[in-house]
């Protein structure tokens, strides 16, 4: 049995779209007289600090990505509840974005839309995720999704309320370790729920 399916153009065209894309990028990094090599390269390496430097943040997009990845397969597959994996994968894949290019604290203000305003947003998300889960789960709780969500919201709390009040490094490194357990319970959740999207058992009935 081939291992591998995929015809060569497809790779070949795979390759095309790739390099248009990088080339459209340094292009746009030209075009607003930002270096090259600072689109290029990592940020530890351009400004040669320690290659430990955003581990944490790196591992919270790392943990997003991975859902994200997991849930758009399973949903691609068949598996059930697809809406639900879709939504679950989308908002991951945001929060990987978001995380990346810091799009709540710096892009979107740029664009006249309050991080307020957005944090709502993904306030509102995660409320329907939270409710579209629970009718599945039937008579069974998601623990796994409310410990993440409560462990989001204190995070979100501590970066709304009590960092922006002042310079409070405590309650900063409070809020990126909670973010960071949250963002691991969350893709330990759903991996475990597309596996039982993609093998047939309903997991989320099952376990929570």
């Amino acid at each position: 049995m081939p291992l591998d399916h995929i015809p060569l153009r497809s790779y070949l065209w795979a390759v095309a779209l790739l390099a248009l894309a990088v080339g459209l990028l340094l292009g746009a990094a030209w075009l607003r007289e930002v270096p090259l090599m600072q689109m290029l390269d990592d940020p530890a390496s351009y400004h040669d600090y320690s290659p430990l430097t955003g581990l944490v943040s790196y591992g919270g997009i790392w943990l997003m990505s991975s859902a994200a990845t997991v849930c758009g397969f399973a949903a691609l597959v068949g598996g059930r509840p697809r809406r639900l994996l879709v939504g679950v994968a989308a908002l991951s894949a945001y929060f990987a974005l978001d995380d990346l290019l810091m799009l709540h604290e710096a892009v979107w203000p740029r664009l006249g839309i309050p991080e307020e305003v957005v944090m709502a947003g993904i306030a509102a998300a995660l409320l329907a995720i939270l409710l579209r889960t629970r009718a599945h789960a039937a008579a069974a709780h998601p623990w796994g999704l409310y410990l993440a969500l409560a462990l989001m919201a204190g995070s979100i709390v501590i970066d709304q309320v009590i960092i922006p009040s002042g310079d409070n490094e405590a309650a900063t490194v409070v809020e990126d370790v909670l973010k960071f357990i949250a963002l691991g319970i969350w893709a330990l959740f759903w991996t475990r729920v597309t596996y039982g999207a993609v093998t047939g058992s309903d997991v989320a009935q099952r376990h929570g």
